[in-house]
């Protein structure tokens, strides 16, 4: 399917927004602003996984903690560069489960059940492990057949893993056997999936899947579970892999770019407004979670630990006006909320002795 054209119209008179326009349908753009934290902005703990440092390889320095996933307010899981982690106290302490490696993502799918998806960089290789007795035992699933590693996602019985270039799988039966999802031929490349929490219909389920087609970046959309698929319009956005997605309903969405940009949608992707991080924000967006009340972060990559920039902002109205809320020697790669006043994230600390990064929020007041 060949994605519509776009024709980008600039406005001559002071004041008026820059708008999209696709085939009748105006989409308005407005700039996210930057504005003095409130009394009530968010605050975070910040700890780490227990690494420690140590010089001419020695210590156990751990960094670049990619996801986060929690199965209530207390028991979690965390993975990076540094190995596997698991904590039963809501993150303030932690335990390792498996070693350094290749750990890009993981799922729960039960309190004792987890999915864990090991990458091999430039390999083009995969391998997708599963436990179900708190990580004490691991078994390799579907041994050989996954070659990439940008996005997994369990819901019920369904698992999705999609590989980037490569082929991605669909297991209906909780994992015990997989397909080639296609998703209709529309996308070359598949790297982020949003199956928002909304009832499901007799159709089936929303489900996003955001890539690229050729140079421009693509979003496609299946209401019924999978079985069809059809295009979103996007404004005309050059493709990248840095592009991340959240889907609170299947209407009301946000994307976000390599330079701070926002794509906020509140009606399923047919009108798209920007709300951009704040002026001079250009750092790649790296997480975004929003909760149902327009309450929301979204984090940056900061890895120039000598520029001391800001890594998480926060919002109250869907991301027309944004704050910072966590800055300095630190970048927070992966955000994981479980509703208002529950939020996690993990990343690294890019100092000269790197070390990884667990930030909580606090509970206000």
């Amino acid at each position: 399917m060949i994605p519509f054209p776009f024709l980008l119209i600039s406005l001559p008179l002071i004041g008026l927004p820059t708008v999209f326009c696709e085939h009748s349908r105006w989409q308005t753009i407005s700039y996210g602003t930057h504005s003095p934290p409130p009394a009530d902005a968010a605050e975070f703990l910040v700890l780490d996984t227990g690494g420690s440092g140590g010089g001419f390889g020695h210590g156990d320095i751990r960094q670049h903690l990619q996801d986060v996933h929690f199965w209530n307010s207390q028991v979690g899981w965390t993975a990076g560069y540094g190995g596997v982690f698991r904590t039963r106290d809501g993150g303030l302490t932690w335990k390792r489960m498996r070693p350094q490696g290749g750990w890009y993502h993981l799922e729960m799918s039960g309190p004792q059940e987890v999915w864990l998806l090991e990458g091999f960089h430039g390999q083009g290789k995969a391998k997708l492990w599963h436990t179900t007795d708190d990580g004490e035992q691991w078994t390799e699933i579907a041994s050989e057949t996954f070659k990439g590693y940008t996005d997994l996602f369990c819901r019920a019985n369904d698992r999705w893993l999609l590989c980037g270039g490569y082929p991605s799988y669909r297991s209906h039966d909780g994992g015990k056997t997989w397909k080639i999802e296609h998703t209709g031929g529309l996308l070359q490349n598949r790297s982020k999936i949003a199956i928002p929490a909304d009832v499901q219909t007799p159709e089936g389920y929303m489900i996003y899947v955001l890539g690229d087609q050729g140079r421009d970046l693509r979003l496609i959309r299946s209401h019924d579970s999978g079985r069809t698929w059809s295009v979103v319009p996007l404004p005309e956005m050059p493709a990248h892999h840095a592009w991340q997605m959240t889907f609170v309903t299947s209407r009301r969405g946000w994307l976000g770019g390599p330079q701070g940009e926002i794509l906020f949608t509140e009606d399923g992707g047919q009108t798209w407004e920007r709300r951009d991080l704040p002026t001079g924000t250009d750092q790649r967006v790296m997480s975004l979670w929003f909760a149902q009340t327009g309450h929301g972060f979204v984090s940056v990559e900061n890895r120039n630990f000598a520029k001391r920039r800001d890594t998480l902002y926060e919002t109250s109205d869907n991301g027309k006006h944004w704050w910072p809320v966590l800055g300095g020697v630190k970048s927070v790669n992966k955000l994981f909320g479980m509703g208002p006043g529950q939020l996690w994230g993990v990343g690294t600390v890019p100092d000269y002795v790197p070390n990884d990064l667990v930030a909580i929020l606090k509970p206000r007041g």
